[in-house]
């Protein structure tokens, strides 16, 4: 099947903008996830000087997508990943190894994933050794680091030893080998040829309709999915991801009145973004879909805060789904007078039967 992605795209800016932030806390994330199960990349040197290694799943995450994004994304989202894990678990804040994380990040992904580099088998090979060089320029940074801010009074030989070599051994085993393996394995599944993946089921539209899909690409494979369903997803991602950091940190009860106020106000745009587009009274945009449809998504995160109002919540739900049937009766009858005028322009009354 063959799409146009320039019909349901908005604007180049904007989708740039999008994709990017996106990006951004994807990434971010998937550390802090990450690191909240296995130890962030700082974990093994926060508090110990002693020498050992071990596989650094959060460093493996953060190398992998670095190289599929990009060093700036990379550079942000490792930035403020290892910088919340440390307020989360350490609470306190080594700003060294915020940016030693983002650095790592960064240079990871100047040798930046293109579709089908990883079918060459020089570029496999050109990938190890660019990882190699930054592994070397990590762990100068981190005995440099140390030295610095946290173990002046030791030894340069056990700094080398204890923080240097432990890191790029750390790095060896975690990155060098694994991340070219997961990249040949990420571009022969989607940059081996070129596909438009458009189903009905993600997208609720047909590709004559094609301007109410947005797509997300890997490699040279575009799926495509729903706008407004998209941005519903994006938004319950998003606000079990902050709920969930808010709580770590903070640890507090949300306020059920607060949840309750949620889940009234945020699906109010929604509806009437899609209602006057379904009565035909004007036409909405790829924006406002999925703007709509993320904070619909945080209401429907909200549900479960509101406790004690949960009977207040169903009759919330029964009303705006009664409005949302109300759209598409009075939309379809509108729509299949508009498909009868286009038919029929002149209707059979207005001719006079002579005999």
């Amino acid at each position: 099947m063959s799409i146009d992605s320039n019909e349901n795209s908005p604007s180049s800016f904007i989708r740039t903008i999008f994709v990017k932030i996106i990006t951004v806390f994807f990434i971010f994330m998937s550390y802090l996830y990450t690191s909240e199960s296995f130890g962030s990349v700082s974990s093994p040197y926060i508090g110990t000087i002693s020498f050992s290694i071990v596989f650094s799943v959060s460093l493996l995450t953060l190398t992998f997508f670095s190289v599929l994004s990009g060093p700036l994304p990379a550079f942000f989202a490792g930035f403020l990943g290892e910088l919340v894990y440390q307020i989360a678990f350490y609470h306190t804040i080594y700003i060294d190894w915020c940016f030693i994380v983002a650095i790592c990040g960064s240079l990871a992904g100047i040798y930046k994933y293109k579709p089908l580099k990883y079918h060459n088998i020089k570029k496999i090979f050109y990938s190890i050794v660019i990882l190699v060089i930054n592994s070397l320029i990590a762990t100068i940074l981190v005995v440099m680091a140390t030295m610095l801010f946290h173990h002046s009074s030791l030894p340069v030989a056990v700094l080398f030893s204890n923080f240097g070599v432990k890191f790029f051994f750390q790095t060896l085993i975690s990155v060098i080998i694994s991340v070219p393996v997961l990249l040949i394995i990420f571009d022969k599944i989607f940059a081996s040829k070129e596909q438009h993946l458009y189903y009905m089921l993600l997208t609720h539209h047909p590709v004559s309709a094609s301007d109410h899909t947005f797509y997300f690409q890997f490699g040279r494979t575009k799926i495509y999915f729903c706008s407004r369903c998209s941005g519903m997803v994006i938004g319950i991602i998003i606000s079990v991801f902050f709920t969930h950091l808010f709580q770590l940190i903070v640890n507090p009860q949300f306020s059920a009145e607060l949840a309750f106020i949620i889940i009234v106000v945020f699906p109010i745009p929604g509806l009437i973004d899609w209602g006057t587009q379904k009565l035909l009274l004007r036409t909405s945009t790829t924006e406002s879909r999925l703007f709509t449809g993320f904070i619909i998504g945080i209401s429907l995160h909200f549900i479960s805060f509101t406790r004690k109002y949960y009977v207040f919540t169903l009759v919330v739900i029964t009303v705006y789904f009664g409005i949302f049937f109300l759209f598409f009766y009075f939309g379809q009858k509108k729509l299949l007078k508009e498909l009868n005028k286009e038919l029929y322009p002149v209707s059979p009354e207005d001719f006079e039967i002579e005999y």
